[in-house]
């Protein structure tokens, strides 16, 4: 590499990290106002837990990073999950390892602190538990989280767009993490590699279809037929088909197919190691 070359090189490289510096502050707000109620109580996490998640955070999630803008979305992540549980009582299931890593921190920290914030935030104490020990399929679990969450941000279970939560590891690239994404009208995820990219065969999540999402009571029949008409642009009467595989969404950011072995059925290759909520 010659000495123009390098130079235009680092001209470019010094032009992008400014403009990312003018982003960044519109960007974070963009982020707060996702979810209202978790950015409130996001701002009451301890600077305590904070400095402890700096510290120890890498421990046990390798390859999470533990600057500022992953604490605002880590924690913007954990507060949405309590916000589902509370929108959307019963057991559920947290897709994401990077809001967890806040909670782990958290536990060991303070559980009485802990505890306390829930219930000052969110009304409620929701437990951690092995995804083994949340009593439901996970996938009924996870299910019940989706619609929690994307009630919380007032966007459609029917998709495409992801609530932060679900959307949280693929957008920091976590390593072992699991990248979500609607493909062909259907929730999927892949795993997330120790390079930060998501690949394999995607498993299909298809209780958060939109058929069974009524056959679970998580939707009514009349806010499904909406939310259909209000997708295709159809003002008259949408059929009755709830099968689990209807085209309520389409891809969400395009490209590829939702193949995979079959749906999920339990274990952390369905997107989630753990939860709360329920009895």
């Amino acid at each position: 590499m010659n000495n123009t070359t390098t130079t235009k090189f680092n001209a470019a490289a010094r032009l992008g990290a400014w403009w990312a510096r003018r982003r960044e502050p519109a960007r974070r707000e963009a982020l707060r106002r996702r979810c209202r109620s978790a950015t409130l109580a996001a701002m009451q996490i301890p600077e305590a837990v904070r400095a402890a998640w700096a510290h120890h955070g890498g421990d046990e999630f390798p390859g999470l990073r533990l600057d500022g803008d992953t604490w605002l979305r880590c924690t913007l992540g954990l507060a949405q999950f309590f916000e589902a549980c509370r929108l959307q009582p019963g057991a559920c299931a947290l897709p994401s390892k990077a809001a967890d890593s806040v909670w782990h921190v958290w536990l060991a920290l303070d559980p009485q602190g802990l505890a306390a914030w829930q219930q000052r935030c969110f009304g409620r104490v929701v437990d951690h538990r092995e995804a083994q020990g949340l009593g439901v399929p996970l996938d009924e679990a996870l299910a019940r989280t989706w619609v929690g969450a994307c009630r919380s941000e007032g966007v459609s279970p029917l998709g495409p767009r992801l609530p932060l939560l679900f959307a949280l590891d693929g957008l920091l690239g976590l390593p072992t993490g699991w990248a979500y994404r609607h493909e062909a009208g259907q929730l999927v995820h892949r795993q997330i590699d120790g390079f930060g990219r998501a690949g394999g065969s995607a498993v299909v999540h298809a209780a958060a279809g939109g058929g069974s999402l009524v056959a679970l009571g998580l939707l009514s029949h009349a806010e499904y037929q909406a939310l259909r008409a209000r997708r295709e642009g159809d003002s008259g009467s949408v059929d009755g088909d709830f099968s689990a595989s209807t085209g309520e969404a389409g891809s969400g950011d395009g490209g590829c197919d939702a193949s995979s072995d079959g749906g999920c059925s339990g274990g952390s290759s369905c997107g989630s190691s753990c939860g709360g909520g329920g009895d």
